[in-house]
């Protein structure tokens, strides 16, 4: 057990089983799965090489570089730099100046930088840019028809649209899911009995305040003109940060003492197969996510997760089909 678990407050559980809750799914319209079903193809896009002159949305492979009064400017040059016109990547003056040619041209234009530039000695100056256009490639996306379904492993075009039906609609039962075994914590939480140490909810109401603040000053807005324009008060913000600390600090309570309580437990292979997922589901090395994310932490979130469902499993669940959302 770690430290953090040794100082938690001692609780008494109160009514967890037998809880009532409403599951809201979301509903699934046929408008939704004609959407996934382009976007099926839109997935499987490819790009092939072009000599037609260069327009938005081709992507094209360049080299960059700027001149002032005949010097190169420093830093200024890429080389192999790929990306598709019309993503805004390249500043606009670059790529209005890139439509209309082909592969292998080089070309020049000129850019008079703005006044106020972040690099003084450029501000208000005109360089001139060279780039040299290595490739450009047309997106082919593929048809919608039976011979993608067939393509895709699917017997026909029906099969795959009921494919992506089911997919998308246990997507929203799980979200449904989600939702009603947090909301199930959070009354279990609040049917706790517990001393919590106001010390701990002030330090983060604190802390969240503090952020705030930092988040708002990036954009020059001072809490009281944010304030303003929310129609609240600082003190009004406080107390909701600290009543959130106060549930989230219940919640975290009572998933370990039902844990405890049913002995739902992860073992060592299960927090190891959830590094490999969230490695592959970010794209991201695992050992990058190891660092940011310690195993007891995440053996914590995943005894949540179980705790979730078996509340669920043990609730009074209504479920309703949330109204279409125009």
């Amino acid at each position: 057990m770690s430290n953090n678990a040794k100082n938690l407050p001692e609780v008494k559980l109160g009514q967890y089983k037998g809880l009532a809750v409403t599951r809201h799914v979301r509903p699934l319209s046929e408008k939704t799965i004609d959407q996934e079903m382009v976007h099926q193809t839109r997935m499987r896009s490819v790009y092939h090489n072009s000599t037609a002159p260069a327009k938005r949305g081709s992507r094209v492979l360049l080299d960059f570089v700027g001149f002032m009064d005949g010097e190169e400017i420093p830093d200024s040059r890429m080389e192999k730099v790929m990306v598709v016109l019309g993503d805004g990547k390249l500043m606009p003056a670059a790529e209005d100046a890139i439509y209309g040619h082909t592969a292998g041209e080089t070309f020049r234009f000129d850019f008079t930088y703005p006044e106020q530039f972040r690099v003084e000695e450029l501000s208000g100056k005109t360089a001139q840019f060279e780039i040299k256009l290595h490739s450009v490639a047309e997106k082919t996306t593929p048809e919608l028809n039976e011979e993608f379904a067939r393509a895709q492993g699917y017997a026909d075009l029906a099969a795959m649209r009921e494919a992506v039906r089911a997919k998308k609609r246990k997507l929203h039962e799980d979200a449904a899911d989600r939702a009603a075994g947090q909301e199930l914590l959070a009354k279990a939480g609040a049917n706790l009995t517990v001393d919590l140490p106001e010390a701990m909810l002030d330090r983060t109401a604190d802390n969240e305040m503090r952020m705030l603040e930092q988040r708002l000053s990036r954009s020059n807005i001072t809490l009281e003109k944010h304030c303003k324009n929310s129609h609240t008060t600082a003190a009004a913000l406080r107390a909701g940060y600290r009543d959130a600390a106060e549930r989230n600090l219940r919640s975290m309570l009572a998933s370990r003492s039902i844990a405890e309580a049913e002995n739902i437990t992860v073992s060592t292979l299960e927090v190891n197969n959830e590094y490999r997922r969230l490695s592959q589901l970010q794209d991201t090395p695992e050992a990058d996510i190891r660092r940011v994310l310690n195993p007891d932490t995440l053996a914590a979130a995943l005894v949540a997760q179980k705790v979730q469902r078996f509340l669920l499993d043990n609730a009074d669940i209504t479920t309703v089909m949330d109204p279409e959302k125009e």
